[in-house]
């Protein structure tokens, strides 16, 4: 038994790198939203909660925008970029990510948000989580959207 022992936790321990190193590769790289639900939590009495959904394909018309355009960089650096519809560029936030188990964290100079990660068909992801969208002060609106890599 004494013997099995170091051979149980090195394999352990090499299947969680190599899990790691998956997760950081096929991050890497270029994604551009497909779809978002977000479920907007109003703290205010008097204001009704509000639901925003973008299905894929709709995201030009539903926000006047184009979709957003993230790069995850394989130095654990990341930047989105938000271009109008005439493809120009009209704000940009960056900052780091890394994986702790399932979840995605990326954080910049403002906030940490922490999104449950789930790979999907089709070189697509899908990030859930908790975040203050309305700038209210509290992450209490629901996000969950779907992304897609671009192929270089």
């Amino acid at each position: 038994m004494k013997v099995l022992l170091p051979f149980f936790t090195g394999l352990v321990l090499f299947t969680g790198c190599a899990e790691r190193a998956d997760n950081y590769q096929l991050l890497e790289g270029e994604w551009r939203n497909v779809s978002m639900t977000l479920v907007q939590h109003s703290v205010d009495s008097d204001r009704q909660d509000s639901v925003l959904v973008i299905k894929d394909g709709d995201w030009n018309n539903v926000l006047q925008m184009a979709p957003i355009r993230t790069t995850y960089n394989g130095n654990g650096t990341f930047v989105s970029r938000y271009y109008n519809l005439s493809d120009s560029l009209v704000f940009e936030s960056a900052g780091t990510w890394h994986f702790l188990g399932d979840s995605l964290y990326m954080q910049t100079d403002e906030t940490t948000t922490a999104y449950h990660f789930q790979w999907l068909d089709n070189e697509q992801a899908r990030f859930v989580a908790r975040l203050d969208w309305d700038g209210e002060g509290y992450p209490d609106d629901e996000y969950e959207g779907v992304q897609q890599k671009q192929k270089k």
